[in-house]
């Protein structure tokens, strides 16, 4: 529980200089610490506190920043009162002594800043907050003192210990042992990304609970770890860590498996309280796959498939207890969050911010544990960073299933759609790779993600258009394929995807991975999502007038919409880093999907596409599983079958707990009479796929977006490497350019056309008007913006 406070703090009213303190400008603040000693008390904190910070507030130019520094640490520090270096509670480099001034380089700041750092523990005993991002010459390793002569000597603990600590890109090897030092045992911030060096051979010497025992947000970025490293990282924290950041490494989906293994709790945030608003998991055996985890269906209510319950944007009411002496939950009952509680900050900005508020109102003990909110481990991981790696939509699923709904705020940026050891049809290139997320819009309901807030992940879990490549493919061929061919199939396959109304709770969304052009398709998916982010707004506002005063509390929904476009490139390089154009120049199929007699889209005198979409399911043969003239048989033998359905038998290797068990498959319903009745265009293909014997794999149940493309409803189980097939086209990619011309005469930006979009629906009722970011990013880094638009 939180610290009591004394009594001189229970009992005396609030001084006012500490109400007004927080509206007064940095420029006023030493003037107001020279009127008497209660002003100094209030002000002279907030003028040291982040000096770095501070002067450049007061107007110091960044190309002085090296000789300010010098003269601040070299000479004003050492003449000041040490109760006043205690008063520096932060030392934020970021963007400060970055670029070359007057004589001084850049290679100049960095060797006077490194030479400060030995002294830094002595000048600022109390210092807590230390971000050293944009300065990689810095040598992290001078903050440590020597080791003492005898390993049994004790150490002297320095008064305020670093509670944050940002490396980031920085160039010097960390020693395995640096963690070790008294100086880092109280950090709950660190961020050692973008650092050569072992995580495994640091793991095992000091980066660990017994040498960092209050770490609760983790970020190792870019440290090339691979699985068996990421495993030994999970084991050491286990839970912890309530924020981990392992973006840009090597892992695979295996050490998601022990990510959910170590850090996260088995205590679940589902609830079928929500039942009649939101549906609820059932699970009518307790069974399970390694790669799918455990075999839970959505049980819809009368509302929950359509997103139309009355009530589904009502925040949720504060849990009462039957018990008067029981004031708060237990340590094994856990409650969601209400819908309404702003995501727990875990930047360093946002977590600086906390610690300094803190400093400022000197609520920290003299041991430096402070803020009890970020300290807390609550059972695992609640923020989760996955972008960048080897990952396919097989694991980002499983990690949305089975963290049983503690996830606040998850990305990841992009994800292999096929597992590797899919196969690819003979007629389509071997080097083809499709990126997205599909079928994952269910994961984001309240029923799977209780506490979701803010999601950051590739835009196709909203426009169902998927990034592709290939060797040989050029810039200008993906485009048109993902927009016209796959995404045809993709919708095919799937036809729900997330619209705001799939989980009114989330707050905040990024869609990143967004091509800088577009034939069309892409700009009507996105500018069709902001027209319904302005429905669920409307609703809202129109549940509220309902019901007046002394209704319940609502749900904003979703407030801030983020579009992030990838850099654009030459049209005519390759798809793929490395790839070739000798192969082929482009690849579209002028006898397939909207090529189809000349059905490009068309521009509109006003910016828009009017593009004449065909359903799916319309003029497709029914498929046969009988022998057919090609010479392939039905997979199945007789003795197998039971109507649409086979028994399919997992055994205990590849189960969820190591039992061996059997589940009735979905095989379809088999040949149609002629024109008797045809069968769902998905379906068809499904059964197609079945011909193939290595697609009898990754039996699982099926989910809502399944069920829409014409899956039994009723808790059926389906082969989903069969279905997942159905996005890959089945004929080959005929190379054509007859039409270059008339496609390069449809491709706009996508940027210039959502802008477009917002200028022409502003001041209308359509206009969404929460917070919309369109960002370039940054062809060298993409992930830092380059520049935004709002």
């Amino acid at each position: 529980m939180d610290v009591l406070p004394s009594y001189q703090e229970a009992t005396l009213a609030p001084d006012w200089l500490q109400l007004a303190a927080p509206y007064l400008t940095a420029a006023d603040w030493r003037r107001c610490c020279l009127v008497n000693s209660q002003f100094y008390h209030q002000f002279a904190p907030r003028l040291w506190l982040d000096p770095l910070r501070t002067v450049r507030d007061l107007g110091l130019h960044p190309n002085d920043d090296l000789a300010w520094y010098r003269g601040f640490v070299g000479r004003h520090v050492h003449d000041v009162r040490p109760s006043t270096r205690a008063l520096v509670r932060s030392l934020d480099f970021r963007e400060f002594a970055i670029v070359a001034s007057g004589l001084y380089s850049t290679e100049a700041s960095e060797r006077a800043i490194s030479e400060s750092f030995k002294q830094l523990p002595e000048l600022f005993p109390r210092l807590v907050c230390l971000l050293l991002d944009g300065h990689p010459e810095l040598d992290p390793g001078s903050l440590v003192p020597p080791s003492p002569s005898s390993s049994t000597e004790p150490t002297n603990h320095p008064q305020n210990p670093l509670q944050l600590l940002d490396l980031n890109r920085c160039r010097h090897e960390l020693s395995s042992k640096i963690f070790r030092s008294d100086y880092f045992r109280d950090l709950v911030y660190l961020d050692i990304s973008f650092i050569p060096g072992s995580i495994k051979t640091a793991v095992q010497q000091s980066l660990n609970p017994e040498f960092l025992p209050e770490l609760r947000v983790l970020k190792v970025k870019g440290r090339e770890m691979d699985d068996s490293t990421a495993n030994a990282l999970f084991q050491a924290f286990g839970l912890r860590l309530w924020s981990l950041d392992i973006s840009h490494n090597n892992l695979t989906d295996a050490a998601l498996d022990n990510l959910l293994f170590h850090c996260f709790s088995s205590i679940s945030f589902r609830s079928d309280a929500h039942f009649k608003t939101e549906g609820k998991l059932v699970r009518p055996q307790d069974v399970g796959s390694r790669p799918f985890g455990t075999f839970d269906f959505i049980q819809e209510s009368d509302y929950s498939f359509g997103y139309h319950h009355p009530e589904r944007y009502f925040a949720d009411a504060p849990l009462y207890s039957r018990r008067a002496d029981q004031e708060g939950l237990q340590e094994w009952q856990v409650q969601r969050s209400n819908g309404l509680d702003p995501v727990k900050s875990d930047d360093a900005d946002g977590l600086k911010g906390i610690i300094l508020r803190d400093a400022i109102e000197d609520t920290a003990t003299t041991a430096g544990i402070i803020n009890h909110d970020i300290r807390s481990t609550q059972g695992g991981l609640t923020h989760l960073y996955l972008s960048g790696n080897h990952f396919t939509n097989w694991g980002i699923s499983k990690v949305m299933r089975a963290s049983s709904g503690r996830l606040q705020h998850i990305e990841c940026e992009s994800c292999r759609f096929l597992p590797q050891d899919c196969p690819i049809p003979a007629s389509l290139p071997t080097t083809l790779e499709i990126h997205g997320l599909f079928g994952l819009e269910h994961l984001c309901r309240p029923v799977y993600s209780s506490n979701l807030r803010s999601l950051r992940v590739h835009h196709s879990v909203v426009t169902n258009i998927p990034t592709v490549g290939a060797n040989g493919l050029t810039a200008r061929a993906a485009y048109a394929l993902a927009e016209t061919t796959f995404h045809e199939r993709v919708r095919m396959g799937y036809p729900r995807s997330l619209v705001p109304d799939t989980n009114p709770r989330l707050h905040s969304l990024t869609l990143t991975g967004i091509p800088t052009r577009s034939i069309g398709p892409l700009v009507l998916e996105i500018t069709k999502f902001l027209n319904m982010a302005r429905v669920q707004q409307r609703n809202i506002e129109d549940s509220k007038r309902f019901f007046k005063r002394r209704g319940p509390t609502f749900l904003t929904g979703l407030r801030h919409i983020r579009l992030e476009l990838d850099p654009d490139p030459s049209l005519d390089e390759p798809s793929l880093p490395g790839g070739n154009t000798t192969d082929f120049e482009e690849l579209l199929d002028p006898t397939h999907e909207i090529f189809v007699s000349g059905e490009l889209p068309t521009l509109l005198s006003d910016g828009s596409w009017d593009i004449s979409t065909r359903s799916p399911s319309q003029d497709r043969k029914s498929f046969d599983l009988s022998p057919s003239s090609d010479g392939i048989s039905s997979p199945f033998s007789h003795s197998e079958v039971e109507g649409e359905y086979i028994q399919y038998r997992v055994e205990a290797q590849d189960s969820w707990n190591g039992n061996v068990f059997t589940v009735p498959v979905w095989i379809g319903p088999g040949p149609a009479t002629s024109g008797a009745h045809r069968y769902p265009t998905a379906v068809n293909e499904y059964m197609s796929n079945l011909r193939d014997r290595r697609l009898h794999a990754l039996p699982g149940p099926a989910s809502p977006s399944h069920v829409a493309a014409g899956v039994p409803s009723s808790k059926t189980y389906i082969f989903h490497a069969a279905w997942d097939r159905i996005v890959l086209p089945k004929t080959p990619l005929i190379p054509f350019n007859h039409k270059k011309s008339a496609f390069l005469a449809q491709m706009r930006d996508v940027a210039g056309a959502v802008k477009a979009y917002r200028a022409r629906t502003r001041g209308t009722p359509d206009h969404w008007d929460g917070k919309l970011e369109l960002v370039h990013m940054d062809r060298a880094a993409r992930y830092h913006s380059s520049e935004y638009w709002r």
